[in-house]
């Protein structure tokens, strides 16, 4: 059997004593090393996860990197992570990050070949398990998680995809049994168990807490979580029917139970630690399970039954499908309430009973149903399928190795296939072009007040070469008759400056320089270089400009100006490196860059609410 255990929870370890905690404990005291990953979430964020959220960000912080011992062998992980587990980008950030950190510390420790246990069937799930390479995969059902609310619906599918992936599916319940065998190779039924040696001794020696010791008997007690599960309306009309009966509440609150608290017979004592629970249980005259009955609770196989037994408790629970199944294997050791009147009528019964062979029986029956009985089972099924795969590696080597290289060859090829697929997207079909004609505006040319020439964008090189064609569209347009002055504006300094080379270049194209007009600064921003010319348009009374600038700078430079100067009128024409209307098979590496680069540079001036 193998040393090294990860358990993939669907709680955290601070969270009230569950099997997840059971099992844990129990491999350290077998002499295995669990690393224990704390929930990593089946549904997105809701408002009442606010102080979970809180937890883990100081369990992080209190933590190495995330990690810390809670006893020798046994590590807790408490990541933090994106908490929406359905979006695939998340997951991939999210298996990124905790994959790298959980590597990084197997190394460290030296622990290899782990054996992977999920509680959780989601995305990241996989994706995890995929990352760790274990040498047996086993996915321990512990409800049918898919219903117990209706945003992780999406769970049900990843859920049959790790039934099939899964070497070995540990079910709780017998419905769990069943939808898993339709999937998966290998399916056994452990149900939770019982720590029988915490509850056994506490009958004798445990003093009652006095929070519970000084409330009137008889006393009905509940432990587990108070959630969306617990049937309010149920323990309500108990309190109204019984009201010289205390009813005590012991766990984490999950739920809005303001109703609850208006009964001066209903006790919340809170969340107790779970060595107390016994001591807790022993106060007790009956043990509730006071579910509501649905799909969900129908695969649920509560914890604190054989707990309630363990002490002794007569039982009345909510009629589901594993207490009835329950019932089948070991006898009447407790009653089923088929409705309200039924389980009052049954919780009066109990509080009525003193029949010690009774008791006796349910103490029996909770002692076969021990954890420890349980572990036994979970050790020798894992050690016989680990031998199984020992065996099937050892007689099939050769094979195996043919099966590695074909893989390699085949992940060779897709990455080779990926790459030219790319290559040839990219510079042999029209998708560059595509992208490209989004951006390049073409404007008819009309009569304006000013032509405005943007020198130094939409080049990815520093030594810019552009400013000579903007120069001869600048020319263009001016002798067309299209403005009467010329506005040059550049956002680079270079060697030489381009306004002054551009101003040359017009005057020697016999253009007066009385309508040529520069800035002599340089902005660093197509941003602040608009700026800089509104102002000098403002000063000119200027209401109308031809805009002449690179061919795929035109449509940012022509957002910021509507945006900052919305009452100027901006055309922006074509330009001799205008890209043609005809669809264009083929691009160039430089064209490529410039496309993308202007696309970030739209996303951050659109961030920046300048456009």
């Amino acid at each position: 059997m193998s040393n090294d255990y990860i358990i993939i929870s669907s709680i955290d370890w601070t969270t009230h004593w569950q099997m997840h905690h059971q099992l844990a404990k129990a491999l350290v005291s077998n002499g295995k090393r669990v690393l224990f990953i704390e929930n990593t979430g089946a549904r997105g964020p809701k408002k009442g996860d606010v102080s979970r959220i809180r937890e883990r960000i100081s369990n992080w912080i209190k933590s190495t990197h995330g990690f810390r011992d809670i006893e020798n062998n046994l590590t807790i992980y408490s990541s933090l992570f994106i908490p929406f587990p359905y979006f695939k980008i998340a997951v991939f950030i999210n298996n990124f990050f905790i994959s790298k950190a959980i590597k990084k510390w197997m190394r460290i420790v030296e622990f290899h070949s782990p054996i992977v246990i999920t509680f959780l069937p989601t995305p990241l799930a996989h994706a995890l398990i995929k990352e760790f390479n274990p040498v047996l995969i086993i996915y321990y059902c512990a409800n049918n998680m898919s219903e117990a609310l209706p945003d992780m619906k999406k769970l049900g599918s990843w859920e049959e995809e790790l039934f099939r992936k899964s070497d070995l599916v540990f079910s709780i319940s017998e419905e769990i049994r069943e939808r898993a065998s339709a999937s998966a190779k290998y399916v056994y039924s452990y149900p939770a168990g019982v720590d029988f040696s915490l509850f056994e001794n506490a009958k004798v020696d445990t003093i009652i807490p006095e929070d519970l010791n000084t409330l009137p008997r008889p006393v009905v007690g509940y432990v587990g979580a108070l959630s969306g599960v617990l049937d309010q309306k149920l323990i309500i009309e108990m309190a109204k029917q019984m009201p010289s009966v205390t009813f005590v509440l012991i766990g984490p609150t999950h739920t809005n139970i303001n109703n609850l608290l208006q009964y001066s017979n209903i006790k919340i004592l809170g969340i107790k630690q779970h060595n107390l629970i016994p001591a807790y249980m022993k106060g007790f005259d009956v043990g509730i399970i006071p579910y509501v009955v649905n799909k969900f609770t129908d695969s649920v196989y509560t914890c604190k039954l054989n707990e309630y037994l363990a002490m002794g408790l007569p039982v009345v629970s909510s009629d589901m499908r594993e207490i009835r199944n329950f019932i089948d294997r070991h006898g009447s050791v407790l009653m089923i309430g088929k409705d309200t009147s039924d389980f009052i009528e049954k919780v009066k019964l109990s509080i009525a009973e003193s029949n010690q062979a009774k008791r006796d029986k349910r103490i029996a029956i909770a002692k076969s149903n021990s954890w420890l009985e349980r572990f036994v089972e979970i050790s020798k099924t894992i050690n016989y399928h680990l031998e199984i795969k020992r065996t099937n590696i050892t007689d099939n080597w050769q094979e195996k190795i043919i099966k590695k290289y074909r893989q390699k060859r085949f992940i060779l090829l897709k990455k080779v296939g990926l790459i030219l697929g790319c290559y040839i997207l990219l510079f042999h079909s029209p998708i560059v072009w595509i992208a490209g004609d989004q951006l390049a505006v073409r404007h008819e040319p009309e009569k304006v007040d000013a032509i405005v020439v943007l020198s130094g964008d939409g080049e990815t090189s520093y030594i810019n070469q552009s400013y000579q064609r903007r120069t001869l569209d600048a020319i263009k347009y001016f002798k067309n008759g299209y403005a009467s002055q010329i506005i040059i504006s550049s956002g680079r300094d270079q060697t030489f400056s381009e306004v002054e080379i551009i101003k040359s270049l017009l005057i020697k194209r016999e253009i007066s320089e009385d309508v040529i007009f520069i800035t002599n600064e340089y902005p660093k921003s197509t941003f602040e270089n608009i700026l800089l010319i509104k102002d000098m348009l403002i000063k000119k009374n200027i209401k109308s400009i031809i805009l002449i600038t690179s061919p795929y700078h035109s449509r940012r430079a022509l957002w910021i100006f509507r945006k900052t100067f919305p009452e100027l009128i901006v055309l922006a024409p074509k330009v001799i490196d205008t890209p043609s209307k005809e669809i264009e098979w083929s691009a160039s590496v430089d064209q490529l860059r410039v496309i993308v680069y202007e696309y970030v540079s739209i996303i951050y001036n659109y961030s920046k609410n300048q456009i």
